[in-house]
């Protein structure tokens, strides 16, 4: 996959024709894909070459429209997971207030027309220019390439959108999180000296420096999975503010990894959340934290342990779906 990298002010220009899905596809949760996947489908059935086109940073923060927590998907991530469905470019426009005042033609010639576009794919909100004046209306007015409008995808009777995972994310609903990524929801992150607690409390951590822009999910303990090396582990992870020793303001997330002692220090790991077990508490003594410490270890394994069992059955007759 090429990535090309747009701001306003420069010359952006592709010579060859390409199929191109457009949106912010912040998640890329199962509607987005089915959006790119219709462009990469259609790309190969014409023998020309797919594209994405997307923005950075989220337009939402730029314009003040919601406070910024966050990214399902940071850029990081989301070039990660485009590159494995196998787009052939990636075009990452910056989104800034004065990409925000163009008018609906401006955004046309300068962008899109520079694109040599075949055909343009997206979803049926989709909306550009000064006050979103844009949509796919407008695009099928401009009669330069075909415009295939995905509709809305709907779970459980609402619109399957971003907006709807973030609100599953902060009540730490997992199972919707899941049904609507199409795979768990993950994190991915350098691990970092930390404070040696854990050792000290006998349940070695890895401390997961958060360098991207996650969207956090509700404060407590999980049950998740750790990829390290393409090699799976089970493990109990921790997001929060360590409220019963050494107190941090910024929520941080640590893992203890179950049966595994390796030092991991710079390592970069993957956390996929699988379920929820509690609300992160203060407790009133070091002795009491560390039985609760043991029973999150003791559920999280069983539990887990159930579920990969039920992955591995399942993955026999259709193939494993969990990473999509």
């Amino acid at each position: 996959m090429e990535l090309i990298t747009y701001k306003l002010g420069d010359n952006l220009h592709l010579s060859e024709k390409i199929i191109a899905a457009i949106g912010q596809f912040d998640g890329l949760h199962l509607a987005h894909t089915t959006l790119i996947k219709k462009a990469i489908s259609l790309a190969k059935t014409k023998n020309i070459k797919s594209a994405v086109i997307t923005f950075d940073p989220h337009p939402d923060f730029v314009l003040g429209k919601r406070a910024n927590y966050g990214y399902i998907t940071p850029i990081s991530a989301k070039i990660n997971y485009l590159q494995s469905l196998g787009i052939d470019y990636l075009i990452l426009i910056e989104f800034t207030k004065e990409l925000s005042q163009l008018e609906p033609s401006e955004f046309e010639q300068k962008i899109l027309l520079s694109l040599n576009i075949d055909t343009l794919v997206a979803g049926f909100d989709f909306h550009y220019g000064r006050f979103g004046k844009g949509n796919i209306d407008t695009l099928r007015d401009l009669n330069k390439f075909d415009v295939i409008e995905i509709p809305m995808i709907e779970y459980q009777n609402e619109k399957m959108g971003s907006d709807l995972v973030r609100k599953y994310l902060t009540l730490g609903e997992l199972d919707h999180v899941k049904n609507i990524l199409g795979r768990y929801y993950n994190i991915t992150g350098k691990v970092v000296p930390g404070n040696k607690v854990g050792r000290i409390l006998g349940f070695k951590t890895a401390n997961v420096s958060l360098d991207d822009d996650y969207h956090f999910l509700r404060k407590g303990v999980y049950g998740v999975i750790v990829t390290i090396n393409n090699k799976e582990y089970l493990g109990v992870a921790n997001i929060g503010n360590n409220p019963t020793v050494n107190y941090v303001e910024r929520p941080r997330l640590e893992v203890h990894i179950l049966d595994f002692n390796d030092d991991i220090y710079g390592q970069e790991i993957s956390v996929d959340f699988v379920f929820f077990i509690r609300d992160e508490e203060k407790f009133i003594n070091i002795n009491d934290l560390i039985k609760q410490i043991e029973e999150d270890a003791k559920i999280a394994k069983e539990k887990l342990l159930m579920i990969k069992e039920k992955e591995n059955e399942s993955c026999d007759c259709c193939g494993d779906e969990r990473r999509s």
